[in-house]
């Protein structure tokens, strides 16, 4: 019977820990969506989990055009919450 509840345990655990990664990828996807941001940095912490759970990422040098653009826009996005 131990055994038994130890199993159901270790099971509802597992269940919680993927459910939670499901919920993290798809906020974070949703925000990418909204945004139209991903070609640029992630935009918050919860996209960049997102991205390193989707192994997406993006490799602009920093003192690129580019990536100074991406900076100014998202820094005027960012105060607005959703």
């Amino acid at each position: 019977m131990a055994a038994l509840i130890a199993f159901a345990a270790i099971g509802l655990f597992g269940a919680g820990v993927t459910t939670g990664i499901l919920g993290v990828v798809t906020v974070a996807i949703r925000r990418e969506e909204i945004y139209l941001t991903l070609t640029s940095e992630a935009t918050g912490k919860v996209t960049r989990a997102g991205r390193w759970l989707n192994g997406v990422g993006v490799r602009a040098a920093a003192g690129s055009p580019r990536c100074r653009r991406q900076h100014a826009v998202a820094g005027s996005r960012g105060s607005r919450r959703r």
